[in-house]
């Protein structure tokens, strides 16, 4: 039989972290929200940044973070659960199921685990920044789609006024 640290009916404090969302400089565009590619032939053309730009919006230049406050809160065990592995988690009175390493019987040992989790969850999350979510497509893909489509275009537009400068001529013939 396994030994549990806490008891149903105890008041333990949960250490934990609220978070506010914040915003940082973006980094792939500096808080420009614009970007340089340089194709081989030293064509330079600028596109908007997608890191930064959320859905069909404009790209701002800032990227939402979240800053974590460590945080103690005092709760009631309602129920315990051993798993298969030993491993011990709690029911609380305000229905979260929390793991053992994050109760305790104080407030101050709940507070520096909590400055802990909230302290590793805002590294974690500063560094994700850095690194592009969905790099299915680089930002070169982007531009190269975007000039072959500006080229696809005046080809089109070039053949529809050779068809307009001969309609033009055959209207005058007529006449």
């Amino acid at each position: 039989m396994v030994s549990t640290k806490f008891s149903i009916g105890q008041k333990v404090y949960w250490a934990r972290c609220e978070r506010a969302p914040t915003s940082v400089e973006c980094p792939d565009c500096g808080g420009t929200g614009r970007l340089r590619v340089t194709f081989h032939d030293e064509t330079t053309v600028s596109i908007d940044c997608q890191n930064c730009a959320r859905g069909f919006e404009p790209p701002t230049g800032r990227v939402t973070v979240y800053d974590r406050s460590p945080e103690a809160r005092l709760t009631t065990i309602t129920g315990i659960e051993i798993k298969q592995d030993s491993s011990v988690e709690y029911r609380t009175n305000d229905s979260y199921i929390i793991d053992e390493d994050r109760l305790f019987d104080t407030r101050d040992e709940a507070m520096t685990k909590a400055a802990a989790i909230a302290a590793e969850m805002d590294r974690a999350e500063r560094e994700k920044v850095s690194r592009k979510e969905k790099d299915t497509r680089s930002w070169a893909w982007n531009a190269s789609y975007h000039r072959r489509e500006i080229k696809r275009a005046k080809e089109s537009i070039a053949y529809h006024e050779s068809k307009l400068a001969v309609a033009s001529l055959k209207a005058k013939e007529q006449k």
